[in-house]
């Protein structure tokens, strides 16, 4: 049997598993920014009620910061879950193509069959690519808002709370 193109396509093969389970890997972080930063939120404006009490009133610019850190906190979110969906679609073989790999093309020889299986495994490895890349961008940018809006609410935070601390 001509081993001719295996060396190629089993790399292809590995490079396709690779996308895969990549993709996964960044749907589970997309998720996780999505999770956090809403969990996050609700916990700290809910602790920071439960310090100042019900009837307390922010200043100026700890209002502000408040706002702030809830718009990147929901932004951050929101980049997450844009994650989870953006660059779903990528290519597979049709299923009249699948047919003709059973059917009329099934007595090709072992060499041109392996070719043919080959590239449509590439043009699916550069879909994945495409959007695994676009889920690590977003992710990125996620996690940037994350960190952000953690520093905005520390700052807005220590400022109010700096009269219950501080005498």
């Amino acid at each position: 049997m001509p081993d001719q193109g295996e060396t190629y396509t089993g790399f292809i093969e590995a490079e396709l598993k690779a996308e895969h389970e990549r993709r996964g890997a960044l749907d589970g972080r997309a998720a996780g920014i999505a999770t956090t930063s809403s969990a996050f939120l609700a916990l700290v404006f809910t602790v920071s009620a439960l310090v100042t009490g019900k009837d307390y009133r922010f200043t100026d610019w700890g209002a502000r910061g408040a706002v702030l850190a809830l718009l990147l906190f929901a932004a951050a979110a929101l980049s997450g879950l844009v994650a989870t969906v953006a660059g779903r679609g990528y290519h597979v073989v049709s299923v009249p193509t699948l047919r003709d790999m059973v059917g009329s093309h099934w007595v090709d020889d072992e060499v041109d069959a392996r070719n043919v299986t080959a590239s449509s495994n590439v043009e699916t490895i550069f879909d994945l690519r495409v959007g695994n890349n676009l889920k690590a961008r977003l992710i990125v940018v996620g996690l940037g808002l994350q960190v952000a809006a953690t520093f905005v609410l520390i700052c807005a935070l220590g400022w109010e709370l700096k009269s219950f601390v501080l005498p």
